[in-house]
């Protein structure tokens, strides 16, 4: 073999290594040439190939670079918007600087924001920020209509406005909690054409956010307010524990004793004895509803009752003015119910006028009398003339005096304490003194309700002769 042949062969087997296209040996350098010629072209058919597929896994590679940098942005202005929300707890106080950050990321045309003011969400809403290039204000009143009309309140993209049916992209986002939907977000137009389903998910996101923000912010507020309220709330108890008389007067003719339980912070219960000198004052009173409103009723009622105490005697005039007052000052929706008397021990009489009230019991000389509502609960009607009724005794006198927190008291099984419970245990102690008498009967009273939650304030007077 000369060396021409034998060069020939050298270079052919190393082309044909890397190719590996032919199995067999060439047998003449004429054919070692042809074989030569084959394998460099197929040699530069690999590295072509090779190259083009360079370029596309560079490319793949440059467009996944560029879709991890785009999420990059993406997180990093999600938790932008964190950090804003969290700075001001208010949304509305953060909008534009939000919007600013999507801005970054979404591309659009115009933007509307809402906030809805009902739930759930209707035409009632407010424009936090709106960019009207395109849409205005009436067009998304439309498009709100008819998301709502279509049940469409989630997120979705819309490829046509639904109004016009122009080839318009619309996004429509809503700002939604578990508690409720909040607000909105309404992207109209896009510079790329559509919104994606990548724009859709990262705005759910960030509607996430700031819908938690509004969950936070709103449970704030209330918390706020409860405190506020309950801070009302021991005020307005302190004001009305100031309102009954620290100690009853004490009389060398007579036994007085009261006992006071609200069912609430703030009652509606009241009650008070007055020294008059020759005679006692005493009222029992029961202010419709419970809470502020009726103590700042009771407070009211009070301090005319006090003045009036100041400058007359005679019981009806006492009652008439008032009642008089307290119809002018208080709304219509509210009354108290009362029991007033004057109590000359003395001459042994007793001066009485219940307006609304509970039966007054009375037991005088043996006999047992109830002295039901002859006039109508104070401050229904301005005018009214009231007379009282009189009553004398011989010897003894045994006076009772409650609301229907006591006769209405019900047990577990809806039973109701009652008038006549309330007369046996009465008529059996009388020869107690007040106070026994009171311990015994709030004692059986809360035997008989165990357990059962009561809803009405718990007074009892009795008022009896020595």
């Amino acid at each position: 073999m000369d060396k021409a042949t034998q060069h020939g062969l050298e270079i052919y087997h190393e082309l044909n290594d890397r190719v590996n296209y032919y199995s067999d040996e060439p047998k003449t350098l004429e054919e070692i040439s042809n074989r030569v010629k084959i394998l460099i072209e197929q040699l530069f058919e690999e590295s072509e190939n090779y190259r083009i597929q360079l370029e596309e896994f560079s490319l793949q590679l440059e467009a996944q670079v560029e879709e991890l940098s785009k999420l990059y942005e993406e997180l990093t202005a999600v938790l932008d918007i964190g950090k804003i929300l969290h700075e001001t707890l208010d949304p509305k106080k953060s909008m534009e600087k939000i919007l600013d950050r999507i801005k970054d990321i979404i591309s659009f045309d115009d933007i509307i924001v809402g906030e809805f003011s009902d739930y759930p969400p209707g035409k009632d809403f407010s424009i936090l920020h709106a960019d009207f290039n395109l849409l205005d204000f009436e067009g998304t009143v439309e498009l709100i209509d008819y998301l709502n009309a279509e049940k469409k309140i989630k997120p979705m993209i819309f490829e046509k406005h639904p109004i016009t049916h122009k080839e318009i992209p619309i996004m429509f986002i809503p700002i939604e909690s578990r508690i409720k939907i909040w607000g909105f977000f309404l992207f109209y137009g896009s510079k790329n054409g559509i919104f994606t389903a990548g724009n859709r998910k990262i705005m759910e996101s960030i509607a996430e956010q700031i819908a938690f923000s509004y969950d936070t912010l709103d449970f704030l507020n209330k918390k706020i307010e409860q405190e506020k309220l309950g801070e009302q709330l021991r005020i307005a108890s302190e004001i009305q524990k100031s309102l009954l008389p620290k100690k009853i007067p004490e009389f060398q003719e007579i036994d007085i004793e009261a006992f006071y339980r609200p069912a609430y912070d703030i009652g509606g219960d009241y009650y008070d004895v007055v020294d008059l000198g020759e005679k006692v004052f005493i009222v029992l009173a029961d202010v419709s509803g419970k809470s502020v409103p009726a103590a700042l009723i009771m407070t009211s009622f009070r301090s005319i009752l006090r003045h009036e105490l100041e400058k007359e005697k005679d019981l009806a005039t006492i009652v008439s003015n008032l009642n008089n007052y307290i119809s002018r000052e208080i709304p219509q929706d509210r009354f108290v119910t009362a029991i007033f008397m004057m109590l000359d021990y003395k001459n042994k009489k007793i001066e009485m006028i219940n307006c609304g009230h509970n039966p007054t019991l009375i037991l005088k000389d043996e006999e047992l009398l109830t002295f039901d509502a002859e006039y109508m609960p104070i401050g229904i009607m301005e005018g009214f003339v009231f007379e009282s009724q009189n009553l004398t005794y011989n010897e003894k006198v045994y006076v009772a005096l409650y609301t229907d927190g006591i006769t209405e008291a019900r047990n577990e099984k809806s039973e109701e304490f009652e008038l006549e419970r309330l007369i046996d245990i009465f008529e059996k102690n009388k020869d107690k003194n007040s106070k026994e008498i009171i311990d015994i009967i709030i004692k059986k009273l809360d035997k008989f309700v165990g357990k059962a939650s009561q809803h009405d304030d718990t007074t009892l007077m009795i008022i009896k002769s020595k």
